[in-house]
C-alpha cells in the first residue's frame, strides 16, 4: 500500500479577472497561509464556488485509487460539516481512510482558490484541524505495512505534525518501506530549507517538486545548477522527479538524468497539476513500471487533471 501524509483541506475554487489578483491582495500562483478572518472575508468575495475534498497529499491519495492502486490517507478533521464532507469524499473515492477527528474546536481546513484566465490557481489555505496532526494520530499499522510513504511539506510549519513526518519516516525506514516528500511550494521551501535538506538527507528515497522549488532549495537560479547541487548534497536518494511546467518533468534516477515531454493539454485549472502528477508516478512505481512508463502515466495525470476547474476530474482518464 501507498500511505499519504498531509492536510486535509476542502477546496473553495472560483475564476476571477486578473484584476482581482491585485483587489484582493492576493499572491498570485502562490499558496498563502491565511487565518480564519482572512479565509472568511476571501470566501464573502467569492463567486459560486465549487466545494471539493481537497488537500495535496489527499488528492495524490485519490488519484492513486482512481487509476487502481492501493492506497490510504492519513490527516486530521473537525466533527463539522466541512469534516464530513471531506470524509464522505475519501470513502467514495474507494482509498483507505485513516483521518482523525481532532478534540478541539479548529474547524476543518479550507483552501479558497482563485482562477485565473491563464489556468494560474492563487491559493489561500487555512489549516484549521489539520495543521494540528501529532504523532498519536498516526495509525501505526499502516505506515509500518505501506511499501510507500508519501507526505507533503505543507504540513511541515507546525512542530506536532514536523514530528509526526519525521516519526512516521522512521517508522516506515525500520519496515524496509520507502519514503517520498514533496517540496510543495517555494513558500514551504524557503521556509524550511535547512530542515528540508536536512529530512532528505536522513530519510527520503524520492523527492517530488517543481522547477522553482528545487532553485529555491538551493537558492539558485538556474535548474542546471540546482541539479549539480542536488546530485552533491543527496548522493543516495533513488529519485528525484521535478516538473518543469509545459517543457515535460526530469528526473534523476541513479546518478542519470532523464526527460520527458509534457503531455499535451488545454489548460483551465492548474489546481492539482502536482498532486495528479505525484499519484501517476507513484501509481507506477506500486505496479513496477518503468521510468519511462510511470512519467508517461504521471505526465497524462497531470494534462488530465487541468483540462477542467477543481480536482475531481469529471471527463474520462486515457
Amino acid at each position: 500500500m501507498i500511505i499519504c501524509i498531509g492536510n486535509a483541506l476542502v477546496d473553495s475554487l472560483t475564476q476571477i479577472e486578473e484584476s482581482k489578483i491585485n483587489e484582493l491582495n492576493l499572491n498570485k500562483a502562490r499558496m498563502t497561509l491565511v487565518d480564519k478572518d482572512r479565509s472568511n472575508f476571501l470566501l464573502q468575495n467569492m463567486e459560486n464556488p465549487i466545494y471539493e475534498a481537497g488537500g495535496s497529499a489527499a488528492n495524490t491519495a485519490y488519484w492513486i485509487s482512481q487509476l487502481g492502486g492501493d492506497v490510504g490517507f492519513i490527516g486530521k478533521i473537525s466533527n463539522d460539516d466541512l469534516g464530513k464532507k471531506f470524509q464522505t469524499s475519501l470513502k467514495d473515492s474507494g482509498l483507505n481512510d485513516f483521518t482523525i477527528y481532532e478534540s478541539e474546536d479548529n474547524q476543518t481546513g479550507l483552501c479558497a482558490i482563485f482562477i485565473t484566465p491563464d489556468g494560474e490557481r492563487t491559493m489561500n489555505t487555512y489549516l484549521g484541524a489539520g495543521e494540528y496532526l501529532s504523532t498519536k494520530d498516526l495509525n501505526q499499522n499502516a505506515i509500518t505495512d505501506a511499501k510507500i510513504l508519501y507526505m507533503e511539506g505543507y504540513l511541515w510549519d507546525k512542530t506536532s505534525s514536523k514530528e509526526a513526518f519525521l516519526y512516521a519516516a522512521k517508522l516506515n525506514k525500520e519496515s524496509d518501506g520507502l519514503n517520498a516528500i514533496s517540496l510543495s511550494d517555494v513558500f514551504c521551501v524557503d521556509m524550511h530549507r535547512e530542515s528540508f535538506i536536512d529530512f532528505i538527507k536522513s530519510d527520503i528515497d524520492f523527492v517530488f517538486c517543481n522547477e522553482d522549488e528545487l532553485n529555491a532549495l538551493f537558492e539558485k537560479n538556474t535548474t542546471t545548477e540546482s541539479i549539480l547541487h542536488f546530485q552533491e548534497s543527496f548522493p543516495n536518494i533513488k529519485q528525484l522527479i521535478c516538473t518543469l511546467g509545459s517543457e515535460g518533468v526530469l528526473i534523476l534516477d541513479a546518478g542519470k538524468q532523464h526527460n520527458f515531454n509534457a503531455t499535451e493539454a488545454n489548460v483551465i485549472d492548474k489546481t492539482g497539476a502536482g498532486d495528479f502528477f505525484a499519484g501517476g508516478y507513484l501509481f507506477g512505481l506500486q505496479k513496477g513500471l518503468t521510468l519511462t512508463e510511470s512519467a508517461e502515466i504521471a505526465n497524462k495525470s497531470a494534462a488530465h487533471v487541468i483540462s477542467e476547474i477543481g480536482v475531481r476530474p469529471k471527463n474520462k482518464f486515457d
